[in-house]
Formats: C-alpha cells, sequence, structure tokens
C-alpha cells in the first residue's frame, strides 16, 4: 500500500474532483488538446505542473532519466514513439526540453553504472554521453563542468528531435517550436537557452 500522505492527498483530489466535475468532464469527453510537450527529467524534485502552474489537459509529458531524446530511428524508443504521438495527432505548438541542476543522471556519467548489473542504466546514459564528450574537449574549468555538461545535454537533446521528420517538418513550417530550458532546483528559476544570444536567460525576463 503506498505511503498514507499518497492516500490523504488522493483522497483531497476526490474531494477537488467532485467539486471541479465540470472541467475533469469535459476532459474526459472532448479529449485532451495540449499545446506542449513536456520533455523532462523522471527526478522527483522537477514537477512540471507545480513549476508551470499547468492544468490538466495543458502539458503531455515525457520524462525519463536525464530528459534524454534518443535520436530518430533509436530501438524500442518509447520517447519518440511519445514525440511523434504529440506532433502528428495532438499539433503540438510547443517543445520543451527541460533538464535541471544537480541532475544525477547527468552527474552518473562521471562513474558510469557497471553495465553487468545496471545494464538498462547503462545504455541509456550512453545518450547523454555526448554532451560530457563535447564539455571535456573545452577548456570550461574542472568545477563548472557539471552544470555545463546539464546544459550542453539539453541543447543536445534538442538537436536530436529534430532528427524526428515531423519535428523539422514542424520548426520549417513555422506551426512548432523547440525551447531549451533549464530548472535550478535552489532557486526555482527556469533559464532558457536564446540561440540568437548563445546565452542562458531567466524566462521572466524575457518577452512572450
Amino acid at each position: 500500500m503506498p505511503t498514507t500522505k499518497l492516500i490523504s492527498g488522493y483522497r483531497r483530489f476526490r474531494e477537488k474532483f467532485d467539486s471541479e466535475h465540470e472541467v475533469f468532464e469535459r476532459l474526459a469527453e472532448e479529449g485532451q488538446n495540449p499545446k506542449v510537450l513536456w520533455i523532462g527529467c523522471s527526478d522527483s524534485r522537477v514537477v512540471p505542473e507545480l513549476i508551470t502552474g499547468a492544468d490538466p489537459g495543458e502539458l503531455f509529458d515525457v520524462r525519463n532519466i536525464a530528459n534524454v531524446v534518443p535520436p530518430a530511428g533509436s530501438a524500442a524508443c518509447a520517447t519518440g514513439a511519445a514525440v511523434e504521438y504529440a506532433v502528428i495527432h495532438l499539433k503540438v505548438s510547443h517543445i520543451v526540453v527541460c533538464g535541471h541542476t544537480e541532475c544525477g543522471g547527468i552527474k552518473a556519467l562521471e562513474t558510469p553504472p557497471d553495465p553487468n548489473s545496471q545494464p538498462h542504466i547503462a545504455s541509456w546514459l550512453e545518450l547523454a554521453r555526448p554532451a560530457r564528450d563535447q564539455v571535456l574537449d573545452t577548456d570550461v574549468p574542472e568545477a563548472d563542468r557539471y552544470l555545463e555538461t546539464i546544459k550542453t545535454n539539453v541543447l543536445m537533446q534538442c538537436e536530436n528531435l529534430r532528427s524526428y521528420p515531423c519535428v523539422a517538418a514542424g520548426e520549417q513550417s513555422g506551426g512548432l517550436s523547440i525551447h531549451p530550458w533549464l530548472y535550478d532546483l535552489r532557486t526555482g528559476r527556469i533559464l532558457a537557452f536564446d540561440e540568437g544570444a548563445a546565452r542562458w536567460d531567466a524566462v521572466a525576463e524575457q518577452q512572450p
């Protein structure tokens, strides 16, 4: 049985469900129509709906270790299936790839897990390794490499997104935008990468 806190929370949700029944009934009858595909980390500290204030039906979530997007054509790619569904069938207008500080998946690249005892983790993290390799090839100070790898990983996953024909076509037509974001666990701020200026700026300081 789940923890007492979860059960208590479920009871509060049922109360909200009953008091706002029309909203949930509409979602059930009319289906979902999210405008944003959120690709984030599975980390329990990074909750998309909490951070953005999104209501049910507003975000199509994909969460995995280190917010990875395997390139198109990867075998058994659940993330790829979700990307295609969101873009082709749900017709989302925006894709957010959100990394976060203190990411355990990126940290694990420094001391890779044993492929014999943790084969799935080891295999999955190899998809993020190019980010670490790229940072190691630069003159970034050692103290800054961890955070820089987290940021570089976000940008690389955005490039992987563009390997999907539906995403590339959506960007080319102007109907789809990709947003590289970084959530700071200590400050609660979100930084977005400005490709034109090649820098990370606080989302609240950017024009909508």
